[in-house]
């Protein structure tokens, strides 16, 4: 009999939404194990096609203003939902509340924590078709993981939860109150799961001290990314060969979302000061952006008075892939704030993979230092002006005596998953 795996993610095959492509490549993997997946994700989600192999059921949160996201985005994506169906209407009817709660200036909260009842309700249902190896929850959203533990308990099944990134610590939370509540939350999955696993050593190494009741539940797994095929990219290379406008230049590019301190300000401010000495660097280098971008920040690259930095928008994930296939440099940046130094960017392991030269700008984080730097690529600190003054000047006079030191990367979602099952099998 096939061995079947439950997972629960509020996202899920949504191109160009980093939580959802970390899950897609994991049930890629599990598939690959042999595994059958059933799915729970919210309903702004593109329906999985693998019928036999994959059950994807999207469920709404029940919150007005979650309902508005989730309407929004199915319109925005162009996802199919039978127009009268029930979670259409639902998410019509609900959106409307959310506008007017919004006019009369309530707020119905902006968490998707109500999404825990109405998975809830659409797993049980599930639970009662077939037989499940163990729960896997992963996140983003934390309902997804009380979710999970709820239907252990009701199953009597192994629950391994994922946190994508840490629920508590310096510089997380909205505010004070979200802080303590995330805290909360964070022990709570922690205590009431099987094996709980964080995606840096850092974070492992913060949580058990924290939870210092529970460091046996506490572990870490890279989620890693699948290798890239050079010439089944390069078949489609004329989506982003036309980038470089000038190949003598040095092809820098960026993908990803720049947001408060994850920024391009210390860049753009060491560009300034080597043409202000005398380079000519506006002749010698060219900066591709892909991804979202805030609106601040993309007015700050706007004005910027050299104008050697192009904004592209945002693409699917296959599309980047091949964008930085033809990159010279693929520019990496974390936030300048304490969560930097528990988390590792998921476009990562997508660049380790590409074998192109990462140009990393990380933030007191010795683990991402070490993974970058033991593979042959760059890593400076993302507020020290100096030290990225250096290595762009490094760059444009000599690309080639850093690219013949690159090294392959180890990991992959099939790493990951095999880490996951020697954990669930040794509880």
């Amino acid at each position: 009999m096939t061995k079947s795996v439950f997972i629960l993610s509020y996202y899920s095959n949504m191109p160009g939404a980093c939580q959802a492509e970390w899950v897609d490549d994991r049930i890629e993997a599990f598939i690959e194990k042999g595994y059958s997946v059933s799915i729970i994700s919210s309903s702004c989600c593109f329906k999985h096609q693998k019928n036999g192999i994959i059950k994807h059921v999207r469920v709404p949160t029940i919150s007005p203003h979650g309902c508005r996201y989730e309407y929004e985005e199915i319109k925005r994506r162009g996802i199919f939902i039978y127009k009268w169906s029930l979670t259409h209407l639902f998410l019509r009817t609900m959106s409307s509340i959310n506008y007017f709660l919004e006019k009369i200036k309530l707020k119905s909260g902006e968490g998707r924590w109500t999404w825990f009842l109405s998975s809830t309700v659409a797993s049980i249902s599930l639970f009662n078709l077939r037989k499940y190896e163990f729960i896997f929850t992963t996140g983003g959203p934390a309902s997804a993981h009380l979710t999970g533990l709820l239907l252990a308990k009701l199953f009597g099944k192994k629950v391994i939860c994922e946190f994508q990134d840490p629920l508590s610590g310096k510089d997380i939370g909205r505010n004070a109150i979200s802080q303590v509540g995330l805290k909360f939350f964070e022990r709570f999955i922690i205590k009431y799961s099987d094996c709980t696993i964080y995606c840096t050593e850092n974070a492992m190494i913060e949580a058990r001290v924290k939870y210092k009741k529970y460091q046996k539940k506490i572990h870490f797994v890279y989620p890693g990314a699948n290798t890239i095929d050079a010439n089944s990219l390069s078949q489609n290379n004329s989506i982003s060969i036309e980038n470089n406008s000038f190949p003598q230049k040095v092809n820098v590019t960026y993908l990803g979302s720049l947001y408060q301190t994850r920024n391009l300000d210390t860049f753009m401010q060491a560009i300034d000061e080597i043409i202000s000495e005398g380079t000519p660097i506006n002749t010698l280098l060219e900066i591709n952006l892909y991804g979202n971008i805030n609106s601040d920040i993309k007015n700050r690259i706007m004005n910027f008075k050299h104008k050697i930095i192009k904004i592209h928008g945002l693409v699917d994930r296959n599309i980047a892939l091949n964008i930085a296939n033809v990159a010279d440099v693929l520019l990496l940046i974390q936030n300048t704030d304490d969560r930097s130094i528990v988390t590792i960017p998921f476009k990562t392991y997508d660049y380790l993979h590409t074998g192109k030269l990462i140009f990393g700008l990380t933030y007191r984080n010795d683990e991402l230092e070490n993974m970058l730097s033991s593979h042959g690529h760059l890593v400076c600190q993302a507020d020290d002006i100096n030290s990225i003054k250096r290595n762009i000047l490094n760059l444009i006079n000599d690309l080639t005596q850093y690219t013949s030191n690159i090294k392959k990367s180890k990991y992959t979602p099939a790493l990951a998953v095999d880490q996951m099952i020697h954990l669930i099998n040794a509880i």
